[in-house]
C-alpha cells in the first residue's frame, strides 16, 4: 500500500457491515479475528473499500438451528455476534418468511403466521 492513501477501516464483530474510514489514520486497516471477511484498499481511488467474503472453505460463519416441534416463534441463541442474515425453511426445504427480531447480539426470534418445524440458518 501507498502512504499517501489515507485510509482507516474499522471492522469489529458486532458491526461486521459498518465500515468507517478517516482522513487522520493514514492505511490504517483493524479487524476483528472473528470477522470473516476481506478488506481491499485500493491505491488508485482514496478511502474505496471493498469488504468480501473469504474464499477458502469454512471461513464463512455459519449456524444452523433446528426447530423439532412445530411453533409460531423461534427462539434462537447464537454465537454469530451482531445481526446475522436469517432464512428460514419448513421440513421440506421451502423458504419461509416471517419476522425476525434480533433480541441481543446472540438471540433472534423469528415469528410466523403458523406453527411449523424446520431449519433456520444464520450467516
Amino acid at each position: 500500500m501507498s502512504n499517501n492513501v489515507p485510509n482507516n477501516v474499522v471492522v469489529q464483530e458486532e458491526t461486521a457491515n459498518n465500515v468507517n474510514v478517516y482522513q487522520d489514520s493514514p492505511n490504517s486497516v483493524i479487524i476483528n479475528e472473528d470477522t470473516a471477511a476481506k478488506v481491499v484498499v485500493n491505491q488508485d481511488s482514496p478511502n474505496q473499500v471493498v469488504v468480501k467474503l473469504a474464499t477458502t472453505s469454512g471461513s464463512t460463519r455459519r449456524f444452523v438451528y433446528t426447530q423439532a416441534s412445530p411453533a409460531e416463534v423461534w427462539t434462537i441463541d447464537h454465537s454469530l455476534g451482531g445481526r446475522p442474515s436469517v432464512t428460514i425453511v419448513d421440513t421440506a426445504e421451502t423458504v419461509v418468511i416471517g419476522e425476525v427480531t434480533y433480541i441481543s447480539n446472540s438471540q433472534i426470534t423469528v415469528t410466523f403466521t403458523a406453527a411449523f418445524a424446520g431449519y433456520a440458518y444464520l450467516t
